[in-house]
């Protein structure tokens, strides 16, 4: 077994960072130093191809275990070099500000990801994922007002990255999260977004209308601490849809913070909640796909599960949790 660390420099402030990130993990390495590689990663998407030419150097039979070090924008590069490579693992190494994926085990299981010797002794376990147009994601994928707060954030984010690297650790996580908030306050002023028509189909069933938001999620948990699809499982075989019907910009605001922590069954006449394998997205105008923090334009879209598609490292016997049973709505 080959350890290939792939590593994505934005989520740290200096270079320093990096260097004794690498020193610490050939210390604690429990293998061979000659089993371990690294790459930091130069831009966006570069790991896929990365990831793909270090397999073809694998010997025959041999198999590679990438481990994403950063926040979950890696974890979607390094996803989508591993998946379809035969006998491919990928582990989480959180080192991002939200770390959304790794929720799925459990609030504040990240500091135990980041044990380099556990997860190299890690147990594979196999996780679904979602597949959307030619990219695959583990966690989620919204159309609408989500996806558009979530670009505008992107935006501030690189707009204030100096101020955001400068403070300290706990004022930078409270900018960060403030601008993440202005991205969403900016999204509701989307007069378009707020009640876009879509045609909508689900395993079939033509569930079409306006929408403020579409989630269509694999993991339960996103943008730190919520946690909309909260019944939702990464290793069921499905993908829990949430249709988040709105009439306007107050449905938004006074509905709106209840949807984002998974209180749903408070408006079960606004809020559908179900599972499904398949889900298809039509609009007449551009609407913006988000995977896992990745945003995308797009007119047509369809969104699938594929179970089992990828192995997934956990660490001390941790298994994937359902928060919350699940109750279609």
């Amino acid at each position: 077994m080959r350890h290939f660390f792939v590593i994505n420099p934005v989520s740290f402030k200096r270079r320093e960072e990096i260097d004794r990130l690498a020193a610490g993990v050939c210390r604690s390495f429990p293998g061979p130093a000659g089993d371990l590689s690294f790459h930091v990663s130069r831009f966006p998407r570069d790991a896929v191809a990365v990831i793909r030419r270090f397999a073809e150097g694998l010997g025959e039979g041999e198999a590679v275990r990438v481990y994403a070090v950063g926040g979950d924008g890696i974890l979607f590069d390094c996803l989508n070099g591993v998946v379809g490579l035969p006998g491919a693992e990928l582990a989480s190494v959180p080192y991002g500000r939200a770390n959304d994926f790794v929720r799925a085990f459990g609030d504040g299981v990240a500091p135990r990801f980041r044990d380099v010797g556990e997860l190299a002794a890690g147990e594979p376990l196999p996780c679904d994922v979602i597949y959307a147009g030619n990219n695959y994601a583990l966690n989620t994928c919204t159309i609408g007002l989500e996806s558009y707060a979530v670009w505008k954030a992107a935006e501030l984010h690189r707009q204030y990255r100096g101020l955001l690297d400068a403070l300290p650790g706990p004022l930078s996580g409270t900018l960060y999260s403030l601008l993440y908030f202005i991205g969403g306050m900016l999204s509701i002023n989307n007069g378009t977004l707020v009640s876009q028509r879509y045609q909508v189909t689900v395993d079939g069933q033509d569930l079409s209308g306006n929408y403020a938001i579409i989630n269509i999620a694999n993991g339960p948990c996103y943008g730190g601490d919520k946690s909309p699809a909260v019944s939702a499982v990464p290793d069921d075989g499905l993908l829990d849809v949430l249709l988040f019907r709105s009439t306007g910009i107050f449905t938004v605001i006074s509905k709106g913070f209840d949807y984002l922590y998974g209180r749903l069954h408070k408006y079960p006449d606004l809020i559908s909640y179900r599972r499904a394998r398949e889900v298809s997205v039509r609009s007449d105008l551009p609407l913006m796909l988000q995977l896992d923090g990745e945003v995308f334009i797009d007119t047509n879209i369809n969104v699938r599960v594929i179970p089992a598609a990828v192995k997934i490292i956990s660490v001390g016997g941790l298994r994937f949790k359902e928060r919350v049973p699940f109750t279609p709505q």
